[in-house]
């Protein structure tokens, strides 16, 4: 089986391409936990699927390292369209990727060697309890939970999957394993939720994430800091139509456009091939 490894602000993914179909569905979670593993296999937070759409130009595929599907990863859309582009599955710099989220605008702005900068619209972020979901009657803008690691303030919004927002004086002296797992777990989100902790500094924001299904600390999460965008912007934190994220991987921009639907959030960073390889289909 060819498989890639790529990264996108350190976040690291293996990819398979299935334009086959040839991999069958009940075996991908199977798969996703083999190739992630980091002692037995490739290693990676999580395996990214190249897939047909009927709809779009292209179906994207996203599994969590422990094997169960999120709808959507920022920094994986980033890595997914630099290798559909550079491998010439889709054609243009500009495409639309079908996800189970709904289907995602995104652009290679340049690609040069194994380096690509790419821009993903993650959409509209949802706030209505129903749609993170959390359990709460309405929107969840700083409210106190009381977890097993103590009480902290959150914020809930879906930027593709459920993320809880947690503003804090210093986030270097947060013990993001404990209280991230304790949020995560929270029975407020029935369907768990990616749990980050955000700073403010002179406009910018800087931001560490404990990812749902990874089960640890990522370096990055793209939907997490599109959410920790957006909550800001929510409650007035930050202003402007552009902010900058600084993550444990890098750096990355955060822009919002007015549309239709409302405002959606840009997703601007790189994405990096680290290298392509045969492994073996059982091991």
């Amino acid at each position: 089986m060819r498989v890639f490894k790529y990264h996108g602000t350190g976040n690291d993914f293996v990819l398979v391409e299935n334009l086959s179909l040839s991999i069958e569905e009940e075996s991908k979670p199977e798969l996703a936990r083999r190739l992630c593993n980091r002692r037995l296999g490739v290693g990676a937070d999580g395996m990214l699927l190249v897939e047909p759409s009927e709809r779009a130009d292209i179906k994207f595929r996203y599994f969590n390292s422990d094997g169960s599907e999120a709808g959507m990863c920022g920094n994986g859309m980033r890595c997914f369209a630099k290798h559909v582009y550079d491998f010439s599955i889709v054609g243009s710099r500009c495409m639309r990727v079908e996800t189970p989220a709904g289907e995602v605008e995104v652009c290679v702005v340049r690609s040069r060697g194994a380096r690509a900068d790419v821009r993903v619209n993650m959409g509209v972020p949802r706030f209505e309890p129903s749609e993170v979901p959390v359990e709460a009657e309405h929107r969840v803008l700083g409210m106190k939970l009381e977890t097993a690691a103590g009480e902290v303030e959150v914020s809930a919004v879906n930027t593709g999957v459920p993320h809880a927002v947690v503003f804090v004086e210093d986030v270097e002296a947060v013990d993001v394993e404990t209280l991230g797992r304790a949020v995560r777990w929270h029975p407020v989100f029935p369907e768990g939720a990616n749990v980050n902790f955000v700073q403010v500094v002179d406009g910018m924001l800087k931001v560490r994430t404990y990812e749902r299904g990874v089960e640890a600390e990522t370096p990055a999460c793209g939907t997490g800091i599109t959410a920790c965008c957006a909550v800001a912007l929510e409650l007035g934190v930050i202003s402007g139509e552009e902010v900058k994220v600084l993550a444990r991987g890098g750096e990355l921009l955060v822009s919002t456009e007015e549309g239709e639907e409302g405002r959606s959030f840009c997703l601007t960073g790189p994405a990096v091939r680290v290298f392509r390889a045969e492994v073996d289909a059982e091991h």
